[in-house]
């Protein structure tokens, strides 16, 4: 998972995540992304896929003002 320019890893699993899959690599330093970079927001629009809702639902807050539940797509190369 990518965040600004940092590498860290991210652990989740069930809900339809492939077993015992790696998604993405860091360069040979660990210190940038070298291939699929995930964003924050896209694993939580993940998380939601999962759970059958659609990231991009719109609620609203409590000045009844629209907002996206997540602006960004879910990554479905994690599910198997």
């Amino acid at each position: 998972m990518i965040i600004g320019l940092i590498v860290t890893t991210a652990l989740i699993a069930g809900a339809g995540i492939q077993r015992g899959a790696l998604y993405g690599k860091s360069d040979a330093t660990a210190s940038s992304p070298a291939e699929n970079p995930v964003h924050p927001t896209q694993l939580l629009a993940t998380i939601y896929h999962a759970l059958g809702i659609n990231p991009k639902t719109t609620i609203y807050n409590h000045l009844n003002q629209p907002r996206e539940l997540v602006q960004a797509d879910p990554v479905t190369g994690l599910f198997g």
